[in-house]
C-alpha cells in the first residue's frame, strides 16, 4: 500500500521533470548538427565553447564554456528560457527553444562546467615549466663559448692600443 501511494505521489514529479538530461544531444544542438525544432540558428554560429571540434564556434557572442559555473542552474535555465539578450531577442522571439532543447542544452553546459573543473591545469603548468628549464639549459650549453673569440679580439686590441700610447 505504501509503495502504491509513493508511486502516485511521485508520478506528477516524474511528469514535470520529463526525460533525463542528455549532454550529447545538447552538444548536437549547440553545434548545429541537429537543428532546433522552431528553426533558430545553432548556438555555435555566434558562441564558442571548450572541447568543440574545429572551428569551435563563433566569436560574435561570448564563450559559453563556464556559463553554468557563472550563472548556476537557475540562471542557465532562465537564460535558456527567455534568451533575453539584445542580439538574441529578435532572432529567437518567434523561434523559441522547446523544453527538451532547453534541458539538453542545460545538460551540455553543466557537463562542460564539470569537464573544465577536471582540466589538468597543474600538469600543463608543470610541463611548461619543465620545457622552459630545458630550453634555458640548452641555450646555456650552446652559447657558453660564444663570446670567447670576441673577447679575445677586444683584449688584443686593448693591449695593442695600450702599447702604442706608452
Amino acid at each position: 500500500m505504501t509503495v502504491l501511494m509513493w508511486l502516485l505521489l511521485a508520478m506528477p514529479v516524474a511528469a514535470q521533470t520529463g526525460a533525463p538530461y542528455k549532454p550529447e544531444a545538447g552538444k548536437a544542438l549547440f553545434t548545429g548538427t541537429v537543428h532546433f525544432a522552431n528553426g533558430g540558428p545553432a548556438c555555435a554560429s555566434c558562441h564558442s565553447a571548450a572541447r568543440l571540434s574545429f572551428p569551435g564556434g563563433g566569436s560574435m557572442g561570448p564563450d559559453l564554456t563556464g556559463v553554468y559555473s557563472k550563472l548556476g542552474p537557475d540562471g542557465v535555465n532562465s537564460a535558456l528560457e527567455t534568451l533575453y539578450f539584445p542580439a538574441m531577442t529578435p532572432i529567437y522571439t518567434y523561434r523559441p527553444l522547446t523544453q527538451d532543447e532547453r534541458r539538453n542544452l542545460f545538460a551540455f553546459f553543466q557537463n562542460l562546467s564539470r569537464q573544465q573543473a577536471e582540466a589538468p591545469t597543474p600538469a600543463i603548468g608543470g610541463i611548461a615549466l619543465a620545457g622552459m628549464v630545458i630550453l634555458i639549459a640548452a641555450t646555456a650549453v650552446a652559447g657558453r663559448h660564444r663570446l670567447k673569440p670576441v673577447r679575445r679580439r677586444l683584449v688584443e686590441r686593448a693591449r695593442f692600443e695600450a702599447g702604442r700610447h706608452v
